[in-house]
């Protein structure tokens, strides 16, 4: 039962942390914490969520909002195009370029945030241009008040990608 405690707890503090980081995190044996897991899911204490090929371990009664912008934010890719789209819509060629990435990757993150209702997608012509679904003032309340480890990193990647896009000019 202590056991058990323990990982509920660290799923409150970290609310969709995917499986694999909880069991990282915890040092939690594969099968033991599958068997946790499935007794405070039992328990209606927590519930989970797959995206993708990850699943997504939530306290019940966090709100759906929270949700799918904490599987959003899983990824580092995912966490720079949303700082990117909080200055404005972008296209995706440039949301490539400014991150470095080839087109078919933003593509594919892309696809994930729209399916997520994260990011809007409207096709302008050729190209389509993406736009936060939120407000970014809701983006940073919700990644402050779930993950404010995260906000310190985000800040940080924030200044560094601002300095490198001011250096190209």
């Amino acid at each position: 039962m202590e056991r058990r405690s323990e990982i509920f707890d660290a799923i409150r503090a970290k609310p969709g942390i995917t499986f694999r980081e909880l069991a990282r995190e915890l040092g939690v044996g594969i099968g033991d914490l599958q068997y946790h897991l499935w007794k405070l899911e039992k328990e209606g204490r927590i519930f989970s969520r797959r995206a993708g090929r990850r699943r997504y371990i939530f306290p019940r009664g966090l709100e759906e909002d929270a949700q799918r912008l904490l599987i959003a934010i899983s990824t580092d890719t995912r966490r720079r195009i949303l700082l990117l789209l909080m200055e404005g819509p972008m296209g995706q060629k440039e949301l490539a370029e400014t991150l470095g990435l080839s087109q078919p990757t933003v593509s594919y993150h892309m696809s994930e945030l729209v399916r997520l209702g994260i990011v809007k997608a409207e096709r302008s012509g050729k190209n389509v241009v993406y736009t936060l679904s939120y407000d970014p003032e809701t983006v940073v309340r919700l990644i402050r008040e779930y993950r404010p480890s995260l906000w310190e990193r985000l800040a940080d990647g924030l200044i560094d990608l601002l300095t490198s896009v001011g250096d190209e000019k």
